[in-house]
């Protein structure tokens, strides 16, 4: 297909050929729903991982406390 071709063919879908930059219309911010399905996954993960922290964190004060009870000879 030769340029000239092409040009034609894009000018009889609506397409510009040829002129120069132009001003865009403002587009609207569509989310795909992929996008939604991922950001509620990752908000569930993010709730998951805060609940383990705490529960860590608390894991690491009762084994801190034993292991006090341990070195001044309290024993469990």
């Amino acid at each position: 297909m030769t340029p000239e071709e092409i040009r034609e063919k894009l000018k009889e879908a609506g397409i510009p050929v040829g002129e120069g930059w132009g001003s865009t219309k403002p587009q609207t911010s569509v989310e795909p729903p992929i996008v939604k399905r991922q950001k509620a996954a990752l908000r569930q993960i993010e709730a998951l991982l805060e609940q383990q922290i705490e529960q860590d964190k608390q894991r690491v004060a009762d084994l801190h406390a034993t292991l006090q009870r341990i070195k001044h000879g309290g024993g469990q």
